[in-house]
């Protein structure tokens, strides 16, 4: 009988081993120490008898295996944290599996927790980037960059980096190996350089965007180069990721360390087992460091960064709203409740649910009590850092492909990391390729550097220095032929075509060319204001003013009753001038242009000028088109008036002067929208382009009269002077006789001169 019973009890042990499937979770190595804490949590929450199924861990040393744990290890459940969470995205199974409404009503009821929630949502916030706005992963604990530091060295926690500095100084004086570093960050894994750089970005108060980034990781960089350089961060440190900062901290062979909170627990029990050996080690921590010198910082600012617990596309998919039960289980709160009661007093980790570390007042210890946690971590501490800290720092930097700019910089940083590690002893030509770059660490800096230097014109380039002595002889040139012409201004060939506006035309166009400095050098805000007023001045004096000359022959031309004296054309040429003008007020006073970065890609990136308000570019938009509209009716003037032919016509150069603008301006749009053109080309196209159409109102409406002029004076034919004598008389006559014709619509005019001053 016994026997029976005992086969039947085997038989049944071995069809519940054969029912029950093996839920592999994949952490690191770190949190090996919870595996007790975890399994009777979950047992807590899930009736594990019921579930029928096991969990077994796998752990790996560095984050930097978690490619492993996704494929070779065969996992189910794995924590991820954002970087790698956007690099694994399509190795992680959704969380929403077959529309999982019970999943999909977690996560809304978290994120709208009255209490949590607003940290919840931003943990959330930070894996959903770029395309990737489907959520495959449960916020498990949040990690707090924290700067650890020795207290038995009599040395006191410095601040800012210039305190850091400082303590160069006074190196000789410390009890500390010249073996050992001073600071250790880590720097030679993409993440961790990720989370050193944007700790210290992040400390600006501003706004974030491309400018504040390019601005304060610049400074940045120049910081860790002087730790470098005076060796606060030595080659050995440098080459350290976060867990092997750790064996070195815990070794005393540094005096600060920048970590994260989740090694808390690693380091409290290696100090605390030397001070049982009679060991006076001890340690503290306090916030990260800033830079006193940037004007938005008078603090540090903690960071996070979220530790996510998800599900690998390997889980079998019979299995998989098991393994997506177990990823949900494990990050609700009454789990992580479990976690900072249990007995074994372990858990040193911060939830997702930050309340927890709240203080709890003596009623509500029935319900749950974290008298013991808090004295462990320091919950003072931790709560002092969540008034003032950013929890989606990745998300906030992934924008205008700046990540894919960091991992360019990065692989040549593990070019830097490669040639200090196996640098020969002595020197081998033949191991030394010519094709290969050796990286030295100012190679490394500057080549990040380079990439957050201001992006403009300079005025020390070749391009801009040609640019500007061709700007200057452009501007002599027309200065000598504005001498000329006030000079010689009773020449009739001049007379006849109003020097006033020729003088205007004149002034239009070295303004012109004087708009083109305005594109050299760093904009300010300044500088963007005043473009649109001298682009407008230039557009309005220049080709106004050959637009009014154009319309007054097409006037005279169809007999139209209209005053287009001088003084009327005047008028004109200020109420469109002005109406501009006014337009350009309203923009400036409302909606300024200011300078920006704009992202070509992530190779190329340089300054503009930009609207701050759509006002503006409502105001541009119409000033374009107003201008738009006044080239195309200037086509139609010159068309009109192409026939019209006598010896003081202009009619016909002014309609070449009037086409060749319009060309230009054509090509100009076309030119300026063809992504991917660097600063510097654009500023040669659009230069050209400027001087192009200046030159073509030079050539085709000064060339001619200064030409004439050049002749008549070679043989020495007088200027038709204004005085009373006889021949003048004559011409007088003829001159009133024209007139007199004009006013009875004389048909003539079609195969005669235009009445001589153009004064109709």
């Amino acid at each position: 009988m016994k026997r029976i019973i005992s086969y039947f009890v085997l038989e049944f042990v071995l069809v519940q081993c054969t029912f029950a499937y093996t839920i592999k979770l994949c952490f690191p190595e770190k949190y090996k120490k919870y595996e007790g804490p975890f399994n009777r949590a979950f047992e807590t929450v899930i009736n594990i008898n019921e579930w029928g199924n096991r969990l077994e861990y796998s752990y790996y040393q560095t984050m930097e295996d978690y490619v492993k744990s996704l494929s070779l290890y065969k996992c189910d459940v794995a924590m991820v944290e954002p970087a790698l969470y956007d690099q694994f995205y399509d190795s992680i199974t959704s969380i929403n599996y077959l529309n999982n409404k019970e999943v999909n009503q977690t996560l809304i009821d978290r994120m709208n927790d009255p209490i949590d929630g607003e940290i919840y949502s931003e943990l959330i916030k930070d894996i959903i980037i770029g395309d990737k706005v489907e959520v495959k992963a449960f916020p498990l604990f949040i990690d707090y960059g924290i700067l650890y530091y020795r207290k038995d060295i009599n040395v006191s926690p410095p601040d800012s980096w210039d305190d850091l500095k400082s303590l160069d100084e006074f190196r000789e004086d410390l009890d500390f190996s010249v073996s050992n570093t001073i600071y250790i960050g880590q720097f030679n894994e993409f993440r961790e350089f990720f989370y050193n750089l944007f700790e210290n970005v992040l400390n600006t108060r501003e706004k974030i965007n491309y400018e504040v980034v390019e601005k304060e990781t610049y400074n940045t960089i120049k910081i860790f180069k002087q730790l470098f350089d005076n060796e606060i961060i030595d080659e050995y440190a440098w080459h350290l990721n976060s867990e092997y900062g750790v064996i070195r901290f815990n070794e005393r062979k540094s005096v600060y360390m920048r970590n994260w909170s989740s090694f808390l627990y690693n380091i409290t029990t290696s100090f605390n087992r030397k001070k049982g050996k009679n060991d006076n080690a001890s340690f503290g921590i306090k916030k990260m460091l800033y830079d006193k010198h940037s004007k938005t910082a008078n603090q540090s600012r903690a960071i996070n960064k979220g530790i996510y617990i998800c599900v690998s596309t390997n889980s079998k998919s019979d299995y998989l709203d098991d393994s997506i039960l177990v990823a949900k289980t494990f990050s609700e709160k009454e789990f992580m409740k479990l976690l900072i009661e249990d007995s074994e007093n372990i858990f040193y980790d911060i939830p997702a649910y930050h309340s927890l570390i709240d203080e709890v007042s003596e009623e509500e210890k029935n319900n749950f009590n974290n008298t013991e946690y808090c004295n462990r971590i320091g919950c003072d501490f931790f709560r002092e850092l969540a008034v003032d800290h950013i929890i989606p720092t990745y998300s906030i930097f992934h924008q205008d492909e700046f990540l894919e700019k960091l991992t360019e910089f990065f692989e040549k940083a593990k070019q830097f990391f490669k040639s200090s590690n196996d640098e020969p002893d002595e020197y081998d030509s033949s191991t030394i390729s010519e094709e290969k770059e050796i990286v030295t660490i100012d190679i490394l800096m500057n080549s990040f550097a380079d990439y957050f230097k201001d992006k403009y014109v300079e005025f020390g380039s070749p391009t801009t220095i040609i640019m500007i002595i061709i700007v200057a002889i452009e501007i002599i040139i027309t200065c000598v032929v504005t001498y000329y012409l006030v000079k010689h201004r009773n020449f009739i060939e001049i007379r006849r075509s109003s020097p006033l506006f020729l003088i205007t035309m004149l002034v239009g166009i070295i303004l012109a060319f004087c708009s083109i400095l305005t594109y050299i050098g760093k904009p300010t805000k300044f500088i963007c204001i005043l473009r649109p007023y001298v682009l407008v001045f230039t557009f309005g004096l220049t080709f106004f003013s050959l637009l009014l000359k154009t319309f007054r022959i097409k006037v005279i031309f169809d007999k139209v009753n209209i005053q287009v004296k001088d003084s009327n054309l005047i008028m004109y040429l200020c109420i469109l001038l002005g109406f501009e003008l006014i337009l350009v007020t309203i923009w400036s006073i409302a909606a300024g242009m200011e300078p920006v970065v704009k992202m070509v890609s992530k190779e190329m990136h340089y300054y503009v000028c930009q609207n701050n308000k759509d006002l503006g570019k409502y105001i541009q938009t119409a000033l374009i088109v107003i201008n738009g509209l006044t080239l195309v009716y200037g086509c139609y003037l010159a068309y009109k008036v192409k026939n019209v032919y006598s010896e003081y016509n202009e009619s016909k150069v002014i309609g070449l002067s009037i086409y060749g603008i319009v060309i230009c301006m054509i090509i100009l749009m076309f030119i300026v929208n063809i992504k991917g053109l660097d600063h510097t080309t654009l500023f040669l196209i659009q230069s050209l382009m400027i001087i192009l159409s200046a030159d073509i109102i030079l050539v085709f409406m000064f060339t001619p009269k200064l030409w004439k002029l050049h002749i008549n004076i070679i043989s020495e034919i007088p200027y038709e002077k204004q005085g009373p004598t006889s021949t003048d008389k004559k011409g007088s006559n003829a001159d009133q006789e024209n007139n007199n014709n004009n006013n009875n619509n004389n048909v003539s005019l079609k195969k005669n001169a235009l009445p001589e001053g153009d004064e109709q």
